[in-house]
């Protein structure tokens, strides 16, 4: 007997695949998907990356402090782990930041360095668990990727103060 018809209320595909893609462009431009290349942003974006450089260039100098400040394995490791993490968000970082064209190459050198670097105080880490403070110590003292980096640091603040101007 007749029927009472309702309203379909629920989403329809059609509804959901348009939420889906309108959730998607805000993520995309939440992340800054929408700009950059080569249009006038150049000296600005190398000011990124010379700012990217300075912070690592201080997470550097904690590293490299460890030694003196750290008195027993469990100290080192806890003041070692934190630094661990700030280096892969570092990474990421930089990886986001625009860098011009000439600048490039020490953006990706950055970063590769500093994956070198956590992946060697991973081996830190290890000495740590196996209780050594002083092969921890040493290791820390002897780190080749902290000089690495720190010629890259250089060559990245060089280029962002005059390189950028000309060209």
């Amino acid at each position: 007997m007749g029927g009472v018809r309702v309203p379909l209320t629920l989403p329809t595909r059609r509804g959901r695949l348009g939420a889906v893609l309108a959730g998607a462009l805000v993520i995309l431009l939440a992340a800054g998907c929408g700009g950059g290349g080569d249009g006038g942003g150049g000296s600005e974006d190398a000011g990124d990356l010379a700012a990217q450089a300075a912070a690592v260039g201080a997470l550097l100098d904690q590293i490299e402090a460890l030694p003196e400040t750290a008195t027993s394995a469990e100290a080192f490791s806890t003041q070692l782990a934190p630094l661990r993490d700030q280096i892969q968000t570092q990474i990421e970082q930089i990886q986001a930041t625009d860098a011009p064209d000439e600048l490039s190459s020490q953006k990706e050198q950055l970063a590769n360095r500093l994956r070198g670097l956590r992946t060697q105080l991973g081996r830190v880490q290890g000495l740590l668990l196996e209780d050594d403070l002083e092969a921890a110590k040493t290791a820390t003292e002897q780190l080749l990727s902290v000089q690495q980096i720190r010629q890259t640091i250089a060559a990245i603040e060089a280029a962002s103060a005059g390189g950028t101007t000309g060209g």
